[in-house]
């Protein structure tokens, strides 16, 4: 988590780039390259939660993943994103989009000006956010005296855990759940969130990218609408390799602990490819609510 600006944000930032670095930092190439995308039908269903001319602040907007299909529906968006790196990439994919402003900012600390999004959109950032800060933030720039909030996740089964338990047999994690030699659970990103714990039994059933969808719906929102579209994905050894490379906890190549790294991946695409394709059963969800200002 970043240490959001000490600039006040009532009006819109006119600093200088920061060169805040994240956990993605190094790795924003790697993350536009092999990061899934959301379905066709997921776009739609949130289209028909937006109202006409609705101007949408994507917090957390890395690369524009989602940002970029978001603005092929029409909308003015304000895409805030924190990682210099990140955000440079940002600038580039949706530099075709003249609907699309990208600012330097925060969840906590957008920069953008009081009352001016209709809706607020969170791609598979929310587990990231202070909980407080950044609903006290989504009540500022909102131009009503309630908010939309839409949060999205891509729910893989070959998420950045690995999901302990149930790779065993392949090499380098062990049969008691425990992996030997690739990267430690992301767990940790949630600490933030403060809410539904997740017992020890749990871990084995639920992947972490699942794992953060629930209990950011539980924490952020008190009555959301719950959506999920299947999304597979067909991974090549080499988009296979950018993906695993782009998650917050994977060592960057000039890491000591990156060839073990490297190692553990190929060898989890070699055990579960078939014909040199690894498939993903994907599923996007989606969390919704209209959150009425305290």
């Amino acid at each position: 988590m970043t240490e959001p600006s000490t600039e006040s944000s009532t009006e819109p930032s006119t600093r200088q780039p920061s060169e805040i670095q994240t956990k993605f930092h190094g790795k924003a190439q790697a993350y536009d390259r092999a990061r899934p995308g959301y379905p066709d039908a997921a776009m739609q269903y949130i289209a028909s939660l937006l109202p006409d001319g609705a101007r949408i602040a994507d917090i957390g907007a890395g690369t524009g993943k989602f940002t970029v299909p978001l603005a092929r529906l029409g909308y003015e968006i304000a895409a805030v994103e924190p990682d210099a790196d990140m955000r440079g990439v940002l600038a580039e994919t949706t530099r075709p989009y003249a609907n699309v402003t990208v600012s330097d900012g925060t969840a906590e600390r957008t920069g953008l000006r009081d009352r001016s999004v209709d809706a607020i959109t969170c791609a598979q950032a929310l587990h990231w956010f202070d909980h407080d800060a950044f609903l006290a933030e989504c009540a500022r720039i909102s131009r009503d005296e309630s908010f939309l909030l839409i949060s999205i996740y891509n729910s893989t089964s070959f998420d950045s855990a690995m999901m302990r338990g149930v790779d065993r047999g392949v090499p380098g994690v062990s049969s008691g759940g425990g992996n030997t030699t690739g990267p430690a659970d992301s767990a940790n990103a949630s600490q933030a969130v403060g809410a539904t714990a997740v017992s020890a039994g749990d871990a084995a059933d639920i992947g972490v990218s699942a794992r953060h969808f629930r209990d950011t719906a539980a924490a952020f929102f008190t009555h959301p609408t719950i959506r999920r579209f299947p999304n597979p994905i067909r991974y090549t050894r080499a988009s296979w390799r950018a993906y695993m490379d782009s998650h917050s906890h994977s060592p960057l190549p000039t890491d000591p602990a990156y060839p073990a790294h490297r190692a553990w991946v190929d060898a989890i695409f070699d055990a579960r490819s078939v014909d040199g394709i690894l498939t993903d059963d994907n599923v996007t969800m989606i969390a919704s609510e209209r959150i009425h200002v305290r």
